[in-house]
């Protein structure tokens, strides 16, 4: 199993049944998993377009899932995300990222070193109740529990999961 199973079988395992998408590069192992899953994809033709489904979507069922890839993937679905907030919607955002860990912010002065990379996080982080890079597979179900919980408790509102793809396709012990 690697990590992108693990992620959408625990999905699956609390109740998720849709998840709003585009497929991408740097989301291609969650989406396999996505596809190989119980877990409806609706696939959408805009990244904006699948974080208001998944809005639209947590507040009919408590939580909305929303999978976008890296770059303008990701920031695609910013306004979702600030809609989310001031709205106090439970969606969770997950993007994939550059596939290289040497590619992502390790080399000052430069805009990017991989293919459509930016820092998603950053971004999000003032809107959100929790965002964060996984880099390594042994924090990911950790980071995306944690995710879900603060999305769905308190003040509920978006959390937004960033996960690169070499993370993605890392093998994991079955738990």
């Amino acid at each position: 199993m690697n990590v992108s199973d693990s992620i959408i079988e625990y999905l699956e395992s609390i109740g998720v049944s849709h998840v709003f998408t585009v497929s991408g590069g740097g989301s291609i192992w969650l989406c396999d998993s996505l596809a190989r899953s119980k877990i409806r994809y609706i696939c959408n033709h805009h990244e904006q377009a699948c974080g208001y489904a998944a809005e639209a979507y947590a507040r009919i069922k408590g939580l909305g899932v929303c999978i976008v890839t890296s770059g303008p993937g990701g920031t695609n679905a910013v306004s979702a995300v600030a809609s989310a907030w001031l709205d106090h919607v439970p969606v969770l955002f997950i993007s994939g990222q550059s596939f290289l860990r040497q590619t992502i912010n390790g080399h000052p002065g430069l805009r990017q070193l991989g293919l459509q990379e930016i820092n998603i996080v950053d971004i999000v982080r003032p809107i959100t109740k929790y965002a964060v890079m996984v880099t390594n597979g042994g924090q990911a179900l950790g980071a995306l529990k944690m995710a879900i919980k603060l999305a769905t408790t308190g003040r509920p509102g978006p959390c937004w999961l960033d996960v690169p793809g070499c993370v993605q396709m890392e093998k994991m012990s079955h738990e």
